[in-house]
């Protein structure tokens, strides 16, 4: 099932470093808004059975499933697979067992994709209805969008979360043209975007220690990957320079 979670409408983000060259190279004006919308809980809330059938479907458009795996299973089939795998799965809390009767279960390899097909669902319900904004992507429960003012940020609000009962979202909008997205900040800046490296205020900074007893190829591995997530986020050269200043410290 896995090529499905990828890519599966126009408006999901699979790769975040991606988008984030896509968002630079955006031309806005004037009346562009940074605004942002985060699903409460969406994994425990997916309505199993509506994403399963919803999963079916999609996997059985062409007979996608069959030919793809050199299978010949029926599409009941398939969506009893799903039901076996992910409804009523147990759990243990203060020593007490308990089932959970809907949502994803936290953990399960099934969860990504359940949560995307789902949303995409949603998604393309509002796009059939012509409720989407001009820009909109999603990243799993993360969304990013472009709206003319705070007044229209706030009526979007509303039609997600009239969008389907099982879910709720939050906003979360620009202050001083600069709104936290997935792992960067995103600030608007006269008619286009900058990128940078976004920590939260609760982050420590602690990664891991030189002198630990871990092979120096892990603590190699560790300044080039926070190299390569700066220089992939950061959108000019000086905003770059700042995050090499800031890891440097933080490694120290």
């Amino acid at each position: 099932m896995k090529p499905l979670s990828i890519a599966i409408n126009e408006y999901t983000i699979s790769d975040i470093f991606q988008f984030s060259e896509e968002i630079q190279h955006l031309q806005i004006g004037d009346d562009n808004f940074l605004v942002s919308y985060d699903v409460t809980a969406l994994f425990t809330n997916v309505p199993l059975e509506e994403t399963i059938q919803i999963l079916a479907k999609k996997s059985f458009n062409g007979n996608w499933f069959n030919n793809t795996h050199n299978l010949n299973i029926s599409e009941g089939y398939l969506i009893e697979l799903h039901t076996v795998a992910t409804k009523d799965q147990l759990f243990q809390f203060n020593g007490d067992l308990y089932k959970q009767m809907d949502g994803v279960a936290m953990g399960s390899p099934l969860g990504p994709l359940m949560a995307n097909t789902f949303m995409c669902s949603i998604e393309e319900k509002l796009a059939h209805e012509n409720k989407l904004p001009n820009f909109y992507k999603r990243y799993v429960d993360d969304t990013f969008a472009l709206v003319s003012d705070l007044t229209a940020a706030t009526d979007f609000l509303s039609v997600l979360n009239d969008a389907h009962p099982a879910i709720q979202f939050i906003m979360e909008t620009a202050v001083n043209n600069s709104l936290p997205f997935v792992g960067m900040v995103i600030t608007k800046t006269d008619d286009h975007t900058n990128t940078s490296v976004y920590r939260k205020k609760t982050n420590k900074g602690l990664l891991l220690h030189y002198q630990s007893h871990v092979d120096n190829r892990y603590k190699r591995s560790l300044i080039r990957t926070m190299l390569d997530r700066a220089k992939r986020l950061s959108s000019s050269p000086d905003l770059f320079s700042k995050e090499c200043h800031d890891l440097r410290k933080i490694f120290l």
